[in-house]
């Protein structure tokens, strides 16, 4: 039970923290029903570009489906066989209470429910039945053919039927004036589908288009996908160019069994996006070779790095903090303290003003017994976050050890 525990905090707290709460990022949902035809659209804002569609034939009276994601393939959105669709949103924390003599939620709940529900009625029902301890930031989004949806948020399970919904990341149960929602993004889709509704493609891409976002330096809408649900349909757009499409019928990619493609390569004449791919790879490449003990060890070949890999774009350095850390940390667990020093001084030089840097940089400085380097960095990281508690106590430690 504690396990399955641990593996959804780590899954999903770690997945669904891209965009908005760390990063001003938001992604962005809307559904329409008319005619008896339902579309839904999706934005992925974030700045990983290495981006997959997989589809994932059923078993055994399963429904096969169709996942949207990165290369790590945990499923931010997808479409099953029977028309359900769902996506998911960072959020701030939310408590999450309603636990008691409730099942533990399995790591894979997401595949679970996209290969056995067939309507939102079915999610709601499997949701009612688990403690949802780990979710505390995380907000799904589900619709089913007939237009019906389904907000999973906190102990809340909010139904709905509107002919049209927009979402993006805001918790609706908190929100009582929905025009003081302070999202650009969503309030432009929304005004957009105030004015008009359509069920058309080129419609509905132009509702994604309004709310899509992008930056200078390339992250932003990393791919956006339009369901008919009744049809079965995927239109995939990439890196927010609705001028190309390219479209899969779910039924027709099912038969040719299990299969994995990756999006960018699907888009070759988008150049931004290309372009954006190839930054963001090299730099993960190089930012490696500090796993590479003969780099950290030797000073002149650890400075040829580091010059090289700060020719780029620092914007998109600040985003690897999480891998920059764990090769750190890595260090660290063997007792190699100068060579995580080395690491851990990247993320204060990529982002200086970040209190976590210098905090984390602190820490292997004590490690490594340079108490007053230790001291200074745990100095400037209180000065950047008064809140850090943690630091000044380890600062009133150091000061007492030093005086001695």
């Amino acid at each position: 039970m504690k396990q399955n525990k641990l593996i959804i905090i780590f899954l999903v707290i770690s997945i669904f923290s891209f965009g908005l709460i760390q990063n001003a990022y938001g992604c962005s949902m809307f559904k329409i029903t008319m005619y008896g035809k339902t579309i839904v659209g999706n934005n992925e804002d974030y700045w990983n570009p290495n981006t997959r569609i997989w589809f994932e034939r059923g078993k055994d009276n399963e429904y096969g489906v169709a996942f949207v994601g990165y290369n790590d393939f945990w499923p931010q959105g997808g479409m099953n066989q029977a028309g359900l669709v769902f996506d998911g949103f960072a959020m701030p924390y939310l408590a999450i209470n309603d636990t008691l003599g409730k099942k533990e939620l399995k790591a894979d709940f997401l595949k679970d429910i996209m290969k056995k529900c067939t309507t939102v009625d079915d999610v709601k029902i499997f949701f009612a039945q688990y403690n949802l301890t780990g979710l505390e930031k995380s907000m799904f989004l589900f619709i089913d053919k007939t237009g019906k949806y389904l907000i999973v948020e906190g102990d809340s399970l909010i139904s709905g039927n509107n002919q049209y919904y927009v979402l993006s990341n805001f918790y609706p149960s908190q929100v009582k004036d929905e025009s003081k929602i302070n999202i650009p993004i969503y309030q432009k889709g929304k005004r957009l589908l105030e004015s008009r509704r359509d069920t058309s493609i080129s419609f509905c891409a132009s509702v994604m288009d309004t709310m899509h976002q992008e930056t200078k330096w390339g992250g932003g809408t990393l791919y956006t996908t339009l369901y008919a649900l009744k049809d079965g349909i995927i239109y995939l757009y990439s890196f927010h160019d609705y001028n190309y499409v390219v479209k899969f019928n779910l039924t027709q990619e099912l038969e040719k069994g299990d299969h994995i493609l990756v999006i960018p390569k699907l888009f070759p004449g988008n150049k931004k996006g290309m372009e954006f791919l190839n930054d963001y790879n090299e730099i993960s490449s190089e930012i490696d070779l500090f796993k590479n003990e003969d780099i950290v060890n030797d000073s002149v070949r650890y400075s040829n790095v580091v010059n090289t890999l700060f020719c780029k774009d620092v914007k998109l350095i600040c985003k690897f903090e999480d891998k920059i850390n764990e090769i750190g940390n890595a260090w660290l667990d063997k007792k190699k303290y100068v060579a995580a020093i080395y690491v851990f001084k990247l993320n204060v030089k990529a982002s200086p003003k970040s209190w976590n840097a210098y905090d984390i940089l602190a820490d292997a400085y004590l490690k490594n017994k340079q108490f007053e380097l230790a001291l200074a960095n745990y100095e400037k990281s209180v000065e950047i976050n008064p809140d850090n508690s943690f630091g000044k106590q380890q600062i009133e430690k150091l000061k007492e050890l030093i005086g001695k």
